[in-house]
């Protein structure tokens, strides 16, 4: 048994394709299966069933792959430790983000980052919250960075702060009647409107699968609030632009609004309470991050400090 050999054995795993899984480990498909019989052979057990479509582990094989997955941790633990042994000066740092939020943050902290270690490589995984705390779980990536609190992660997870975002409705010029927008309590504040009045407009919400979606689920059942009319989208950017348009109204971090300047919309809050989630970096319990990994994460830290609460 070799480190080669617990990697190939928990990509077929996690592809359940030896096809899809050579392919991704630059390997011929030949060259996979032989050393998949080459292992089954030395330990004396099978460790997929080849009879189902796709291709499943035995129980053999589940006990494989999780100590597998468990030797493979710890190598990568001993190399980031030596790696801050030699200075942490080159390297690859592998992180889970949501598409649309690496735009709005990795481009105020990539460029200091980069300033204090030139060499070192960022590799972004972006996907959807649920696909990313998956790559997580399965040591695909070192941390990631998600919204929401604990409420929605597995257990055997850590947490660390780095920003608050809060929540507003958004709407085209005249899509909603005066009478039922309520003057903002302080200077400079949104107005807010009266969520509860507005079941009768068409809305615009984000796809399954985003956290975004489940905070959403989350405002509408507690004001007891089911929307006429629903438009799915995959970006909070996307539903900002569409309600622009007057094709409905949307709920969307303040992130979805910051790059317009020029607003052609209509920014309200739709609570007297203040509707917002937590941004944290996300790693497993145990985990090492070495000295690159934490200095990007306070480097995020450092970059979004005017947006933090104080706690």
């Amino acid at each position: 048994m070799d480190f080669r050999e617990l990697t190939y054995i928990t990509a077929v795993a996690d592809y359940r394709s030896v096809t899809e899984a050579a392919k991704r480990l630059y390997i011929s498909q030949p060259s996979l299966s032989y050393i998949i019989s080459k292992v089954e052979e030395d330990m004396g057990v099978k460790l997929f069933d080849r009879k189902t479509n796709p291709i499943s582990l035995t129980y053999a094989g589940e006990r494989y792959v999780k100590t597998a997955r468990q030797i493979l941790v710890l190598k990568d633990n001993l190399r980031r430790e030596l790696s801050d042994i030699g200075h942490g000066q080159k390297g690859r740092i592998n992180i889970g983000i949501p598409t649309e939020r690496a735009g709005y943050m990795l481009p105020k902290v990539i460029g200091r980052f980069r300033e204090i270690y030139p060499n070192v490589e960022i590799y972004l995984q972006e996907s959807k919250s649920e696909e990313i705390i998956n790559n997580l779980m399965n040591d695909k990536i070192a941390f990631c960075v998600l919204p929401g609190g604990d409420d929605h992660l597995p257990p055997g997870v850590r947490t660390e702060y780095i920003y608050t975002e809060r929540l507003f409705l958004v709407t085209s010029k005249d899509m909603i009647a005066s009478e039922l927008i309520k003057d903002s309590s302080s200077e400079g504040a949104y107005p807010r409107v009266d969520f509860k009045k507005l079941s009768e407009l068409p809305f615009i919400i984000l796809k399954r699968g985003q956290y975004i979606r489940r905070k959403v689920d989350a405002i509408f059942k507690r004001f007891d609030f089911i929307p006429k009319e629903v438009m799915e989208v995959s970006s909070c950017i996307s539903a900002t632009q569409l309600a622009s348009s007057g094709l409905g109204i949307t709920i969307v971090p303040e992130r979805a609004i910051e790059p317009f300047k020029n607003p052609d919309f209509n920014v309200y809050n739709f609570s007297d309470e203040e509707d917002s989630w937590d941004v944290n970096v996300v790693y497993k319990d145990g985990i090492y991050l070495d000295e690159a990994e934490r200095a990007l994460i306070k480097t995020m830290k450092e970059a979004f400090a005017d947006k933090a609460v104080h706690r």
